[in-house]
């Protein structure tokens, strides 16, 4: 009679050596779960053990004391075995998947590469292993997190991922944000919307014209939301006063009554406020292409596009440099 101490059924199980650390603590969470909970790993005697369980190859992030992250792909039934040195975290060897030696093979062609000879070698291995999860992770680190790609770019590459995966989930939304900020260009007529207001009453955002319309989108949760807000009263102040310009504020925040509360001791005069209390699942964020807060957009009476941005420091400056 066989009997086995390995993982089966949707059951991972690795198994990590470290060649210069007797004892410590790190973390690891579910990169694809972004409700994920941080799990503590410790290890004694150079070694930790770690099982859970997936229904997909999935990428799980260490996370170091020091604020190091390093990737692992585990699948139902994975048994791997993790090798690394705490004094060169950079450079560690996961074994046990096809995933998984693939990325030990972009690290190693990686390693001594400068950031931009990095990315290129990154482009390579997506459009090279189409079918791979680890391309999609690839595209997400260098690609989709970096502010300085090209959306063509971007397109370029997500067109093959989605013609191996097209129902990963990461790949339509990252698809979807990109069809969304399509249409905010400069230039782009952006499409009316329905938008909640604080008596919860409903009303088109074009309800209201102007001859120019500056929409920001904010959330009492977000870091320096009291700065973007004075700033926003600021920088729109004159150029309200003459009637030219409408500024339509839109929160992401989930408990309206802290966007309530706020908006009530701030009284952001000639501001108009809507919230739906639905965050970023709002119909409006998908709508614009919104992923990250604050951002705002500028438009001219025909709701056409002039310019955008996420920096509240140049609000002032750009509806100067557009409103004549």
């Amino acid at each position: 009679m066989l009997a086995s101490c390995g993982p089966g059924g949707n059951t991972f199980r690795i198994k990590g050596r470290f060649r210069d650390m007797q004892a410590g603590q790190l973390f690891i969470y579910n990169l694809s779960n972004g409700n994920a909970r941080l799990d503590t790993l410790t290890v004694q005697a150079g070694q930790f053990q770690y099982k859970g369980e997936v229904d997909e190859v999935t990428p799980f992030i260490l996370v170091f004391p020091n604020g190091v992250e390093q990737v692992i792909f585990v699948g139902p039934g994975y048994d791997l075995s993790y090798e690394a040195t705490a004094n060169d975290l950079k450079n560690y060897v996961v074994n046990g998947s096809d995933e998984n030696k693939l990325m030990n093979q972009f690290r190693e062609e990686t390693y001594t590469l400068n950031p931009s000879m990095v990315t290129g070698t990154a482009r390579t291995y997506i459009m090279n292993n189409p079918a791979s999860p680890v391309a999609i992770y690839l595209l997400d680190r260098y690609f989709v997190q970096e502010s300085n790609v090209e959306a063509t770019e971007l397109r370029q590459l997500l067109k093959p991922l989605l013609a191996h995966h097209p129902h990963n989930h990461h790949l339509l939304d990252i698809e979807s944000q990109l069809t969304s900020e399509a249409k905010r260009q400069p230039g782009k007529q952006l499409p009316d919307i329905t938008l909640v207001k604080r008596d919860y009453t409903k009303e088109k955002l074009w309800s209201t014209s102007s001859n120019y319309h500056l929409i920001a989108f904010w959330a009492t949760w977000m870091s320096g939301g009291y700065d973007f807000q004075w700033r926003l009263r600021r920088g729109s102040e004159s150029f309200r006063e003459t009637g030219r310009l409408r500024v339509v504020a839109i929160s992401l925040d989930l408990e309206r009554y802290r966007w309530e509360e706020t908006v009530r001791q701030d009284s952001l005069n000639g501001i108009t406020h809507y919230c739906d209390g639905r965050g970023l699942e709002s119909p409006v964020v998908k709508t614009f292409g919104i992923h990250s807060i604050p951002f705002y957009i500028l438009t001219d009476k025909n709701h056409r596009v002039l310019d955008s941005g996420d920096d509240p420091a140049k609000i002032e400056e750009m509806l100067k440099k557009h409103i004549k």
